[in-house]
């Protein structure tokens, strides 16, 4: 049977009137209600409880499932915005969610301390100032769950107290409520209140911006470096406009930290062409920064990302000269290699490589002393044709690993490149053959004519004549390879073999006029005059002027 109204309040005013511990009233003002709201509508609402001075509340994640805001409304009555939700438990219905601090702001802290059966705990449901309700519950058993204690209480409460803070005859924030299900009509559940420590905000859960079936943005982790973390890893997997998101909510939770003011300026200054908030922005980061040297050179590898984009238009501090500098003042300060390293390849980048060699060079008796970084300088050498020092450092990439090993590979190819262009041909197919070892197996179509072309030069010609052979057998539409292989075998005089070659190619590409004239060559070499003077012809109806020098000597 229904009970009439005026007795269903006669029974709840019981609840409230009854004896209460002192410790428990003294927590009224932490108590609070939430209210959630999806596309301006109001959603569900319920108690919470504030569990850190910095805003953090403890509340039914229920509240926010599907919820795009909320406020939480503080037991003087004053609305408070959530900014974030820090943490979500699936299993215990529990979210922790985040608003700005505020004077005068109640909390009470979760506690570790013991409950045993036969103790009475008091769950605290929310209202103004003195208006805060609470009911007593007796401890029948203790039990452990997911190394929380979870405790069965005497009677049931409905659904929508989820989570709501139960407190012990000190005051203290013990455990937070669960209710029964729709079954159980004799007991209902408490978990400890040290699951609220659980309920923390991670780099992996901030990247995903939102707790799944909630549209309230995740908090920054509390540890700076996970932020940080964040931070900087939207830049590189996020979009821009959760990159500036992040970027604001970083900045929110740490205002006296210089990376953020470095990123915002990095955001306007890419995606914008801001560069006079860019600017203010880098002002704000030096001004924070303790190490100067750092906030310097993130500044001039920006304006550096901007200048090799070839947009120099928006802003007169758009140019190289200016990402340099501020590189340079980076140096100035901290002589860290790593920014004299990318000095040195802003430098190259430019094509100013006496420059970039000093800088690499620079760098050997240093922590990024490397094979690559002699390679590096090396191709500088190389670009400034002084083919015998970059040799000499190319010898010093090599040195850096076991004799034989694939990992001197790489280097030993480049050398040989280098020593083919500084005309030591044989030193060239020394270092071929050795990294053909190394590498083992066939390889490209490519190398065996790079080396078949310094074979050839110091007149290695079976040699030769193997590789190219083996280049048409990998690339045999590659003309190139036909024609390599005719003239070959016109220098050593295998006449029938160039000739066979040609014709070959003469079917596959008879609007070559070089195919036509080393054909007519070849043919001049056999004697067969007849045939030479129709594959000359044809190359000199082609275009070929060489071709037309051959012919008159055959009148």
């Amino acid at each position: 049977m229904r009970l009439p109204f005026f007795f269903l309040a006669l029974l709840f005013s019981f609840l409230v009137a009854f004896a209460q511990p002192k410790g428990v009233k003294g927590a009224y003002p932490s108590v609070a209600s939430v209210v959630t709201y999806k596309d301006g509508l109001l959603k569900a609402d319920g108690t919470a409880v504030f569990v850190s001075g910095n805003g953090d509340i403890i509340a039914s994640r229920n509240l926010f499932a599907g919820a795009d805001s909320a406020v939480v409304i503080d037991n003087n009555g004053k609305p408070h915005t959530v900014r974030n939700i820090v943490g979500v438990d699936n299993m215990f219905d529990c979210v922790k969610v985040r608003v700005a601090p505020y004077k005068k702001m109640k909390s009470i802290t979760p506690s570790a301390t013991k409950v045993s059966v036969g103790d009475e705990l008091y769950m605290l449901t929310y209202g103004v100032m003195k208006n805060v309700m609470v009911e007593p519950f007796k401890v029948l058993a203790v039990d452990s769950a997911y190394s929380l204690p979870y405790y069965t209480l005497d009677h049931p409460v409905p659904e929508r107290c989820m989570a709501y803070p139960l407190l012990n005859a000190a005051g203290e924030l013990v455990a937070l409520m669960q209710p029964s299900s729709a079954s159980d009509t004799v007991n209902s559940y408490a978990v400890g209140s040290l699951l609220s420590q659980t309920l923390v905000s991670t780099a992996k859960n901030y990247g995903k911006g939102f707790y799944s079936g909630m549209n309230i943005r995740t908090a920054m982790p509390d540890v700076q470096a996970d932020a940080l973390s964040c931070m900087y890893m939207q830049t590189m997997i996020g979009d821009s406009i959760s990159w500036i998101a992040t970027i604001d909510d970083y900045i929110s939770a740490y205002p006296e930290s210089y990376e953020g003011y470095q990123s915002r300026a990095e955001y306007v200054a890419i995606y914008y062409r801001d560069m006079l908030q860019a600017e203010k922005e880098w002002e704000k980061a030096l001004a924070l920064a303790e190490n100067k040297a750092e906030a310097y050179f993130g500044k001039g590898k920006v304006l550096n990302t901007i200048v090799q984009s070839g947009d120099t238009l928006s802003h007169s501090m758009l140019t190289f000269e200016n990402a340099l500098a501020q590189v340079d003042k980076a140096i100035s300060i901290s002589n860290s290699s790593l920014y004299v390293s990318y000095k040195a390849d802003m430098l190259y980048g430019r094509q100013r490589y006496a420059d970039a060699a000093v800088c690499y060079e620079s760098l050997f008796d240093t922590d990024m002393r490397s094979a690559d970084l002699f390679a590096k300088a090396s191709q500088c050498n190389v670009l400034m044709e002084n083919n015998g020092r970059a040799i000499e450092l190319l010898d010093s990439a090599v040195l850096f690993f076991n004799n034989g090993s694939k990992e001197q590979a790489p280097y030993i190819l480049t050398r040989a490149v280098v020593k083919s262009a500084a005309k030591r041909y044989r030193e060239a197919v020394v270092d071929m053959n050795r990294y053909e070892t190394m590498v083992g197996g066939v390889l490209s179509a490519d190398f065996y004519y790079m080396r078949e072309q310094a074979e050839l030069n110091c007149k290695m010609y079976q040699q030769a004549l193997n590789d190219i052979e083996t280049a048409m057998d990998l690339a045999p539409d590659n003309l190139l390879y036909y024609l390599e292989k005719g003239m070959l075998c016109y220098r050593v005089k295998l006449t029938d073999e160039g000739i066979r070659t040609m014709e070959k190619v003469r079917e596959l590409a008879p609007g070559i006029a070089d195919v036509h004239y080393l054909l007519g060559r070849l043919y001049m070499q056999k004697g067969n005059i007849a045939e030479a003077r129709s594959a000359l012809e044809a190359a000199v109806g082609l275009g070929h002027e060489d071709a037309r020098v051959q012919l008159e000597s055959l009148k």
